[in-house]
């Protein structure tokens, strides 16, 4: 009875170092492509040019993006609908209403929606 238990671990043990061994191994192999791919592809970009700055004792004001509050009602709708009929063919689209979506406060469905409509 001894003799049966000591052989099932020694063959338990032995299949779970071989699995996380695989498993280890695959992963250095997945970085390394990784790290490669990295390599080639910022290796070919070429690198930009160096403007150099006037070296002045006075710091220059950062640009800052100006945000209007108040937009125009009529160009936010025109903008909406082009958007919508460009990728809906007319005939199948008929735009009754538009409302502000709310706005959520779940991590979880901002990254949602960040990863949804992120330019490709």
């Amino acid at each position: 009875m001894a003799d049966k238990l000591t052989i099932s671990l020694t063959i338990l043990l032995t299949g779970f170092v071989v699995v996380f061994a695989v498993l280890l191994l695959l992963i250095g192999i997945i970085k390394l492509y990784g790290t490669v791919v990295y390599r080639i592809q910022t290796g070919r970009k070429e690198k930009p040019a160096v403007i150099p700055t006037p070296s002045t004792s006075e710091p220059t004001p950062e640009p800052v993006a100006v945000v209007e509050s108040s937009a125009d009602p009529d160009a936010l709708i025109a903008v909406i609908s082009a958007a919508v009929y460009a990728v809906y063919p007319s005939d199948q689209v008929r735009i009754k209403s538009i409302r502000k979506a709310p706005v959520s406060s779940n991590e979880w469905h901002r990254a949602g929606l960040n990863d949804s409509i992120r330019p490709f």
